[in-house]
């Protein structure tokens, strides 16, 4: 028994030695905590990617990483396309999600596809995650995809002149971003980004689960406080990244201007990002930006968390879809 003991106490300590390494170390990095989140993150993603894979319809072909970028590894995207011609619907352009340091379009292809199927193309954005890759990286990546899809319109199967820019959770603030900078050129002088698109091509914006508004972040507690913290040290490279001007622009409420393009936003009652949602609606309110929400009441049932839309098969997922759809649908 004394042997037991001494064993289970020398497995102990090992473990508390363990967990004091770890946490001296996620102060020295971000990448201790990054690499736990990015596992979660995409441990979920591939669940979604099998579960949405029954709603592919058959008459959809994706060409896949075609390089944007010259040089840039990380700069791949993917084109969806219906085989049914003659549709005229405008082409979106997603950016994935995953807390700006996970995911992938990869994770997200199949519901890429499931778009595609109703008679948009739709591409797929592949970009630099964090910690390797800080803020702005991703904007501008995201700002050189729309510029390559503008020179390649033709053999791609993109209506350059008619470009939805969509995305989830992380990558709705990237995309709800380029959109800011594309459409307001002060904004985009704040972080030194130079669009080769014009406004004119954007016909709006999809924007679900997404994070603009990081002033939501102060009082944060608690587990909400490790998590957001641990993110977004690893997206902006420092711990000050609410109160230093070099990452203004990350929060996206404060910089837009009443020419944003028409918007459909879409959040879960029970998602964290809630608050992010309802506070780029009041603002595209007070700008008069033309925009339509779905919102669900506070009691719904089952609960819908962070990321809902992408379960197709729940009413709550194919609500979404149909909404969305619609929505790019009457887009002029």
């Amino acid at each position: 028994m004394r042997r037991l003991g001494l064993a289970v106490g020398w497995l102990l300590g090992l473990l508390a030695a363990g967990l004091v390494g770890f946490g001296i170390a996620a102060r020295l990095s971000p990448k201790p905590a990054s690499v736990v989140i990015r596992r979660r993150f995409d441990r979920n993603g591939t669940e979604r990617l099998a579960a949405t894979a029954p709603f592919v319809p058959g008459h959809v072909v994706s060409t896949l990483d075609i390089p944007y970028r010259d040089g840039d590894p990380d700069a791949r995207l993917d084109v969806h396309r219906s085989t049914t011609p003659g549709t005229g619907l405008p082409t979106i352009v997603w950016v994935h999600g995953g807390a700006w340091l996970s995911g992938s379009k990869n994770l997200i292809a199949n519901y890429l596809r499931v778009l595609a199927g109703g008679g948009s193309t739709v591409v797929g954005i592949g970009y630099s995650i964090s910690p390797r890759a800080t803020y702005p990286t991703q904007a501008l990546q995201l700002l050189d995809a729309l510029a390559y899809l503008t020179e390649h319109a033709d053999e791609l199967g993109v209506d350059a002149r008619r470009l939805v820019l969509a995305g989830d959770s992380a990558g709705a603030q990237i995309a709800s971003q380029v959109a800011g900078l594309v459409t307001s050129p002060p904004y985009a002088a704040s972080i030194d980004a130079h669009p080769r698109i014009s406004p004119d091509q954007l016909a709006g914006t999809v924007l679900f689960c997404g994070a603009f508004d990081m002033s939501l972040a102060r009082g944060l507690k608690g587990r909400n406080r490790w998590f957001v913290d641990s993110v977004m040290r690893s997206f902006t490279g420092s711990t000050d990244y609410l109160d230093n001007p070099r990452f203004a622009g990350i929060s996206v409420v404060e910089h837009l201007t009443a020419d944003f393009p028409p918007t459909f936003v879409s959040c879960g009652n029970a998602d964290p990002a809630l608050g992010h949602t309802l506070s780029l609606i009041a603002t595209l309110e007070r700008l008069r930006v033309p925009y339509e929400a779905l919102l669900f009441d506070a009691d719904h049932h089952p609960p819908l968390g962070h990321e809902f839309q992408f379960q197709l098969g729940t009413d709550a997922g194919q609500e979404a879809l149909a909404a969305l759809q619609d929505f790019v649908a009457r887009l002029p």
